[in-house]
């Protein structure tokens, strides 16, 4: 029998930059292909959007022995500003790309990586990559990927998360210092000062800038597209955006260490229950509590009751905007009164 013919790959698909802006060289004011649909599309997607129920659910379907329990959705943030705080809370995500050619192996099946990410103004994601990194060879081959953000402090299906959809691409030479202090400001008070001083060296910085959808889940049966223009017209809570205060998670560090325990002996979680819990968690017992997420209207809390580990919301009787306000309506919520 005569040899096996040589079966010649496919050769990997260029690398394309994004087409530069009508924009000052520094901001991150690229256009986006999302941007380009017609009126008709756009006006189909905001009555298919419309038609659907909105629901604004944020952890709150703790596992308890398989059954689900509700609890009251008062003041919650909306989908869109939910999923922004996410995105701010967030500090690591997963990266799903599609395996290149380039690869030798498992070319077109999905490869998911752990990134670190920081958003810009309109909540797109930016990443910064090192050439070696398999995602990194991934997205030079096929720009399409995934982003799953979830909410630290919490895993299991119940945890809140976003998925972003879309095409990621390396930022053009002129929008990379831009990059850097976007990345810098989320990081500086979460790294190692040397980590963030040295790493840029061979890192390069990437934008999901053209996103095609947006997808969250609160829980359990709390799950919802997110219509691009709502996200990207969302702003995020103040108080979960860097700041003079630092980051939220410091934030968040301050707040269990002056309040943690006396949460626990005040009954906040307890009180805050819905009417079909009352009578089961009003006789359950606080072995642990931890506070894992803020925004402007509350915080979640991941309490383990009589041994059983769920999420609880308490709300605030005001808006918070600052450290200080955070750390007065916490303070009000453990004494019982409205701040």
């Amino acid at each position: 029998a005569g040899a096996a013919p040589d079966v010649k790959k496919p050769p990997a698909k260029p690398f394309r930059e994004p087409p530069l802006p009508d924009a000052k060289t520094g901001e991150l004011n690229l256009r986006r292909e999302s941007d380009d649909a017609s009126s008709s599309a756009k006006a189909g997607e905001e009555a298919r959007m419309k038609s659907r129920p909105i629901l604004t659910r944020l952890l709150r379907t703790p596992l308890s022995g398989g059954v689900l329990h509700g609890m009251r959705d008062a003041d919650l943030p909306s989908v869109a500003v939910a999923a922004r705080n996410l995105m701010e809370l967030a500090d690591y995500a997963d990266l799903s790309t599609i395996m290149s050619n380039m690869n030798h192996r498992r070319a077109g099946y999905p490869f998911a990586s752990t990134v670190d990410f920081a958003t810009d103004a309109d909540g797109y994601p930016i990443f910064c990559l090192t050439p070696l990194a398999m995602h990194t060879r991934n997205l030079a081959y096929n720009a399409r990927a995934s982003l799953t953000v979830k909410m630290n402090g919490w895993g299991g299906l119940a945890n809140a998360r976003v998925t972003i959809f879309g095409d990621v691409h390396r930022l053009p030479d002129e929008y990379q210092k831009a990059a850097n202090e976007i990345f810098k400001a989320k990081y500086a008070a979460r790294k190692e000062e040397s980590d963030l001083d040295d790493r840029w060296g061979d890192y390069t910085f990437y934008r999901m800038s053209k996103v095609i959808d947006v997808y969250f889940v609160g829980g359990f049966g709390s799950l919802t597209w997110v219509a691009l223009r709502d996200y990207r017209e969302a702003t995020p809570d103040k108080i979960v955006t860097p700041s003079d205060d630092g980051s939220v998670l410091s934030i968040l560090a301050e707040l269990n260490a002056k309040f943690g325990t006396r949460l626990v002996a005040s009954g906040a979680v307890q009180a805050g229950v819905a009417s079909n819990e009352e009578s089961h968690v009003a006789k359950s017992t606080v072995d642990d509590l931890w506070i894992i997420s803020i925004d402007k209207r509350g915080i979640d809390v991941r309490v383990r009751m009589d041994g059983v580990s769920q999420v609880r919301r308490l709300n605030f009787h005001g808006c918070v905007e600052t450290y200080a306000d955070a750390r007065a309506a916490v303070e009000a919520i453990v004494e019982g009164r409205v701040w």
